[in-house]
């Protein structure tokens, strides 16, 4: 179970200040994918970040299980991304050097498996979002969902408890993008936990429930709004 409790996140970049979350509550319950949506700069972004450790709340308490990890320290935080998290960025945040396997590997041999044991399990988990013939090929050689599908092997690979997402979908075109939509829900019926950030009515079409954000705060109970499904059929979720 994730638990966010009143959490507010604030930046002061210069003069001004920027409050990008405001007291927001929300419980993820495990195995279910879970939707943030709303418009750009409304705080989704940092709301994942928040729960993947990347960030540390302003105020406010965020529990993963029975751990507190507004209260971690910057070593422990790191840990538990590399035990239980899995990161999916929109710009793919591929090592342009390495290989598609070697991209994978990496967060392996940063727990500490030797380097046999992370290149056959990164083979493996290639294979299984269908890039075994491209394993040996670098980010600039492969396509944009081909990118993305590495991507998610490398969330993958720790086989971790949560998958975050930030706009999987955001720089693909609509057929790479139903790929990565498959492997979503892949994930929901292994019983991960995803929490995916997007404004594509593709993806809602197949969360567990919706997290609508405006200004730095849910805003579900506020109004209600119609959002097409995948089938082009209008579902009623909560804004």
């Amino acid at each position: 179970m994730i638990s966010l409790r009143g959490v507010y996140k604030t930046y002061h970049p210069g003069p001004n200040e920027v409050r990008a979350v405001q007291g927001v509550d929300l419980d993820v319950p495990p195995g279910v994918l879970a939707v943030i949506m709303g418009p750009s700069g409304s705080g989704k972004s940092t709301l994942l970040h928040l729960i993947g450790c990347l960030d540390t709340p302003t105020a406010g308490e965020i529990q993963l299980d029975e751990t507190n990890l507004s209260q971690l320290s910057s070593n422990a935080r790191a840990e538990l991304r590399a035990r239980r998290v899995g990161f999916v960025f929109q710009k793919f945040n591929l090592i342009g050097n390495l290989s598609a396997v070697e991209n994978v590997e990496l967060p392996m041999l940063l727990a500490g498996l030797t380097r046999a044991e992370a290149h056959a399990k990164a083979c493996r988990v290639l294979e299984q979002v269908d890039l075994k013939e491209r394993m040996g090929h670098r980010p600039a050689e492969l396509s944009g969902g081909e990118q993305q599908r590495v991507a998610i092997a490398r969330a993958l690979v720790n086989n971790p408890d949560v998958i975050l997402a930030d706009e999987p979908t955001g720089n693909l075109d609509t057929e790479t993008g139903e790929q990565v939509i498959l492997l979503l829900k892949e994930l929901k019926g292994q019983g991960k936990t995803a929490i995916v950030v997007t404004h594509n009515p593709e993806v809602a079409a197949i969360a567990d429930f919706l997290v609508f954000m405006r200004d730095g705060k849910r805003v579900d109970s506020l109004e209600r709004r119609r959002v097409p499904s995948s089938a082009g059929v209008a579902q009623e979720v909560r804004r």
